[in-house]
């Protein structure tokens, strides 16, 4: 255990740092955490004797930050993945490679390529408080929910919640993570939302909870499904016991649509 938080202290200290810094140290950072993810997708893919068309899918990667910020948000993010998709077809025309590793390339565009666009969303809303507040809360609710989800699992965990997915995990865990993590999102709601400007009623942070709470799990099934599939225990190596980024974020990657949504409704009432 000891030995695990060692390795998870340089992951908080990153993120503490973004959140406090923020500007254009911590866009540069998330972005290059992006491209991090990209590339343990692609290689656990290749794990298969599948061929990620990898220059295609890190010059995505690379792009997401700069496009989404300064030529057109979302639109074009959109514009990008167009290019990129026909740079796939072309490299597979030119080529003679297996359509399947054009296929592979596209998935990993999609995920983490498309679910990470949010996250740098989140980073570049305009009114830095608002940003910094989300990262927080998106952040927290993918930790507590995690953790509560786990802890409850050992102690109280009888009944399986999808063992051909994840053998470990319970419905008890899944229950004790959802309501301690609406709980936390709801408390943040309440108790620090005033502090960075954001000013609803404390309950809508409640149904936000539930949402994200529910995605988290979600999120961390979806990339159990992922590793199966390619025979991996972990996306990579560089959290040692933590296993790579992308063992980190997919719970992440999955709430950060929701709550840039949430920071676009709370901002324009």
């Amino acid at each position: 255990m000891v030995k695990r938080i060692l390795y998870a202290l340089p992951a908080l200290a990153l993120l503490v740092s973004v959140v406090y810094f923020h500007g254009l140290f911590g866009k540069i950072a998330v972005a290059a955490v992006g491209v991090l993810c990209m590339h343990e997708m692609m290689n656990v893919a290749g794990m298969s004797g599948a061929r990620p068309i990898k220059p295609i899918g890190y010059a995505f990667a690379v792009l997401l930050y700069p496009v989404y910020q300064f030529a057109g948000g979302f639109m074009g993010i959109m514009a990008l993945f167009t290019v990129a998709l026909l740079g796939i077809f072309i490299v597979l025309v030119l080529s003679g490679r297996d359509f399947g590793d054009g296929l592979i390339t596209v998935f990993s565009m999609v995920y983490p390529g498309l679910l990470y666009a949010f996250l740098l969303a989140i980073m570049c809303i305009s009114d830095t408080a608002l940003s910094r507040f989300m990262m927080i809360v998106a952040f927290s609710a993918s930790a507590v929910t995690d953790t509560f989800a786990y802890f409850v699992g050992i102690c109280f965990g009888r009944h399986k919640l999808i063992p051909a997915i994840s053998p470990k995990k319970s419905v008890e865990g899944a229950v004790g993570g959802t309501v301690l993590g609406t709980l936390a999102v709801y408390l943040l709601g309440d108790l620090v939302q005033t502090a960075f400007g954001v000013g609803i009623s404390p309950y809508w942070y409640l149904l936000l909870g539930f949402v994200l709470s529910v995605l988290t799990q979600f999120g961390d099934l979806a990339a159990s499904i992922v590793k199966r599939k390619y025979g991996t225990k972990d996306y990579g190596k560089i959290m040692g016991e933590h296993g790579g980024m992308m063992d980190r974020l997919d719970s992440v990657l999955f709430i950060c649509p929701i709550v840039f949504l949430f920071s676009y409704l709370i901002s324009n009432v």
